[in-house]
């Protein structure tokens, strides 16, 4: 690619110029200038890629013409001939000219060509560089545009499902209130459980747009970690009552407290229960487990589950993941084995533990299960008289 480039030779003696030509011109395409004035302008009107100036010139300087070539071509690589070499003009040209290369006079041909050949490498790399800055950028205005395209579709998804939703609910309620022939109770109670199922669904389009543009409403306050526990754990296993699961908590070493907002905290972990239940087998086991580490709290859910690939983990707290797993792995019901969410449960997750200025993460073996873990900065030694029982949930 060198052959491709054009490399200036400015100097006020014709014959330098000549025989800088003479040396490089099998190499690259070699433009001459007598005057920093003079190459200036032939600079505005072609490509140039490496500039080579002797630095005793009438008029301006080698050193002076190179520092304006800072300002207007940044990305030219420089190089300063001189018989004279001081402390002085080796540090006006580096602080000031940027200089890539200095070449004392007289110069050897092949000397010349090889620092000529290295500053043309160093361009080329410049250049390749910025094109992959350039590359990124792109990518990461792309990526926010999309990003932004989802959340406008949550939260217009979320709107326009509400409203029909809403009428929906009312009209079967209606109907159960006026009395319908028995042949139609079935049917009207499943009307009912799938209004329930899309009204859940509606919810968590409505808060997962919430979450991705504004900050949460926390209202947070000293929540007694074991209590908050055995409600989850008792939730989720009076939901799951027709699967064979064993679900508790693991151990008893509870920390007394957690500084959150008890409502946000605890929607965090019933999306967590919920999809660990979801993507274990009957037989299997879910357990939840809280300690402290350091200056943090740590509230984890683990199962032996089907666990989730490995090429998943790092989107996994994406809306909509593929971790989710196959779609046309599913069940009958919300806690089914392989039943599976709209796909803004975990991103759910990630947004409240954000907003408590911690974080979550996830380990996974495929085959074996998963664990999740939120880290919320820890509370303060005041809550040791929140604590109480802890309950160990267990459905057969």
């Amino acid at each position: 690619m060198r052959g491709a480039h054009t490399v200036l030779a400015v100097d006020d003696e014709p014959a330098n110029r000549r025989a800088i030509r003479r040396a490089l011109s099998d190499d690259c395409r070699v433009l001459t200038a007598g005057s920093g004035g003079e190459a200036l302008a032939l600079m505005a009107c072609e490509p140039v890629a490496l500039v080579i100036a002797d630095h005793r010139m009438p008029g301006m300087t080698g050193g002076e013409f190179l520092a304006e070539t800072v300002e207007r071509y940044p990305a030219v690589v420089r190089v300063v001939l001189t018989g004279y070499p001081d402390v002085d003009t080796l540090l006006d040209a580096i602080n000031r000219a940027q200089v890539y290369h200095f070449l004392g006079k007289p110069w050897q041909v092949g000397e010349l060509r090889q620092v000529v050949h290295r500053g043309l490498d160093r361009f080329e790399a410049a250049a390749e560089r910025g094109r992959l800055l350039d590359e990124l950028r792109d990518s990461c205005q792309r990526a926010q545009r999309e990003a932004e395209q989802k959340t406008r579709l949550l939260t217009l998804a979320a709107h326009e499902l509400g409203t029909p939703l809403h009428i929906l609910v009312n009209a079967v309620g209606l109907l159960r209130a006026a009395g319908v022939p028995d042949a139609a109770t079935d049917w009207l109670d499943a009307a009912e459980r799938a209004a329930t199922w899309l009204a859940h669904g509606v919810a968590q389009l409505h808060d997962a747009a919430r979450i991705r543009t504004r900050p949460l409403p926390l209202q947070p306050q000293l929540v007694a970690l074991p209590s908050l526990l055995a409600a989850a754990i008792a939730h989720v296993c009076a939901a799951a009552g027709g699967r064979t699961l064993h679900i508790g908590l693991a151990g008893d070493a509870v920390p007394p407290a957690v500084w959150a907002d008890p409502a946000w905290l605890r929607r965090a972990l019933d999306e967590l229960l919920t999809n660990a239940v979801r993507f274990t087998p009957d037989g299997g086991r879910v357990r939840v487990a809280a300690w402290s580490e350091g200056g943090w709290d740590v509230l984890a859910v683990s199962d032996s589950g089907i666990g989730i690939a490995a090429e998943h983990l790092a989107d996994v707290f994406e809306p909509f993941s593929a971790a989710g797993g196959d779609v046309l792995l599913h069940g009958s019901g919300r806690l089914a084995f392989g039943a599976r969410g709209l796909g803004l449960g975990l991103a759910m997750v990630q947004g409240i533990a954000r907003a408590h200025g911690g974080s979550v993460a996830a380990v996974s073996t495929p085959g074996r299960g998963s664990c999740f873990a939120i880290r919320l900065p820890r509370a303060t030694p005041d809550a040791d008289e929140l604590g109480g029982p802890a309950a160990v949930g267990r459905v057969v």
